[in-house]
């Protein structure tokens, strides 16, 4: 199929709050360009969409956490 382009990223940050306690923030970004990577074409020859590329892979995606830790 066509080539893929997938840049994955995260950030964490720590904030100790007291001796034994801390707070951590963590960011993720998948496919951060948000850009089009289409699926493989349809294999079946059978099909009338045969070699057409009906679906593409997830778009951006952000994720964000915070945990206490204690």
């Amino acid at each position: 199929g066509p080539g893929q382009i997938d840049i994955n990223m995260a950030i964490t940050r720590k904030f100790q709050l007291r001796e034994s306690q801390s707070v951590e923030f963590r960011a993720e970004a998948f496919n951060l360009p948000n850009h089009l990577n289409p699926n493989n074409p349809v294999a079946a020859v059978n099909n009338q969409n045969f070699g057409k590329i009906l679906t593409s892979r997830d778009p951006r995606i952000i994720q964000l956490a915070l945990k206490y830790v204690f």
